[in-house]
């Protein structure tokens, strides 16, 4: 393949990726069930690169505890963790489990995490803690917290229905699933924060 042809699939990839973000907001069923069955794995490259561009991005304006590509690692490690847990488990209980729907449907709901972590970056820049406690301090304090459920509720569906179409599970299976992961997670995540890191977008 030549670089304009290379280019041109570049270019395609990445526009399916933005207006699958949208897409995922107004009718996440429908386009996590086309994403299941996507081939294009330009489309996961292109996430991960915007992930690693955003930790060496943040490093230059806000000082981070380590370099940025440990963050990467710790990312990469945690992502492949979590895609061989939901893959092995789910084989079990039905061989019908995609190894490759997998990686596809769990890199498209990597968005609600991507969008916290560009929204707080951003706030941190615009309005620098330490914040106050005036009318317009505790008006932010609201919003974000809002935002951030907000976030948090489409990253539970967009989750649900990467397992659900990967997995081809019951809801009742997939919910086994997802408490028998966090308990793995949890502990993982605590130690990520007690060693400092905070930063890192974990699924």
């Amino acid at each position: 393949m030549d670089f304009k042809n290379w280019l041109l699939d570049f270019i395609s990839s990445l526009v399916i990726i933005f207006r699958r973000y949208l897409s995922l907001v107004f009718t996440p069923y429908k386009t996590m069930r086309k994403i299941s069955l996507e081939e294009d794995w330009l489309q996961v490259y292109i996430v991960a690169g915007f992930i690693t561009l955003y930790f060496y991005v943040r490093s230059f304006w806000i000082k981070l505890p380590f370099a940025p590509w440990l963050y990467i690692l710790l990312f990469i490690l945690d992502f492949a963790f979590t895609v061989v847990f939901f893959y092995l488990i789910g084989f079990i209980l039905n061989k019908q489990t995609s190894w490759n729907s997998l990686i596809f449907t769990l890199s498209y709901s990597l968005y609600p995490t991507i969008t916290w972590f560009l929204a707080n970056s951003i706030f941190y820049i615009l309005i620098p803690p330490p914040r106050t406690f005036s009318l317009l301090g505790r008006a932010f304090s609201i919003f974000f917290l809002t935002f951030s459920l907000s976030l948090l509720f489409w990253k539970i569906i967009l989750v649900y229905l990467a397992i659900r179409f990967s997995t081809k599970l019951n809801f009742f299976s997939i919910l086994y699933l997802i408490l028998l992961y966090l308990l793995f997670f949890i502990p993982l995540l605590y130690a990520m924060y007690l060693f400092g890191f905070t930063l890192i977008p974990f699924i």
